[in-house]
C-alpha cells in the first residue's frame, strides 16, 4: 500500500479507536458513580462556585475603589452595590438548591433534564437583565477614564 492509502486508513481507524476508548471511560465512570462532565450543563463547575457569595463585600470595594468612584457617584453605586449584592445572594442559594436538583435528577428525562435546563437559563437572564438596569445609570455618570477602567475590569459582565 502507498503512504497516501495507508494514512488514509489509519486515521479513521485511530479516530474510531479514540471514540471507542472515550465512550468506554464514560461507561466507567457512570458504574463508578463519577459525575459526566459533559453532563452536569451549567453546574459542571460544581459547588465552588456555589460560594459566590462568601467575598461580595470584597468584590465590590475592588470595584469601587479601581473605578474611583467619587461622593457624586455614590447614589447609582450604592443601587448598583445592593444589585449586585442581591444577586450574588440569590444565585449562591440558586446554585445549592440546582445541585441538590442534579443528584435528583440523575434518573430524570430528557424532556425534564432539558426543562430544568431551560429554567436555570431563563433565570440567569434575569439576573443578567436586573444588573444591566443596575450597571446602565452608573456607567452613564462615569468620566471617560472610568467607563474605559469598567469595560476592563468589568466587560462581559463576568463579575455578573
Amino acid at each position: 500500500m502507498s503512504s497516501k492509502v495507508t494514512a488514509r486508513v489509519r486515521v479513521p481507524a485511530i479516530a474510531a479507536v479514540v471514540c471507542v476508548i472515550a465512550g468506554f471511560g464514560a461507561a466507567f465512570a457512570q458504574e463508578q458513580g463519577m459525575a459526566d462532565p459533559m453532563s452536569q450543563g451549567t453546574m459542571g463547575r460544581g459547588t465552588a462556585m456555589c460560594g459566590m457569595n462568601e467575598h461580595i463585600d470584597a468584590e465590590l470595594a475592588y470595584l469601587k475603589t479601581v473605578l474611583k468612584i467619587t461622593e457624586a457617584q455614590a447614589p447609582q453605586w450604592n443601587v448598583f452595590a445592593e444589585t449586585f449584592r442581591s444577586d450574588r445572594e440569590k444565585r449562591a442559594s440558586l446554585c445549592k438548591d440546582a445541585m441538590e436538583q442534579a443528584r435528583a435528577m440523575k434518573s430524570a428525562s430528557l424532556i425534564d433534564s432539558l426543562t430544568v435546563v431551560e429554567d436555570e437559563l431563563a433565570t440567569r437572564l434575569d439576573s443578567l437583565r436586573a444588573m444591566k438596569a443596575a450597571v446602565q445609570p452608573l456607567y452613564a455618570i462615569l468620566s471617560k477614564e472610568q467607563k474605559k477602567t469598567a469595560d476592563e475590569v468589568m466587560r462581559g459582565g463576568q463579575n455578573f
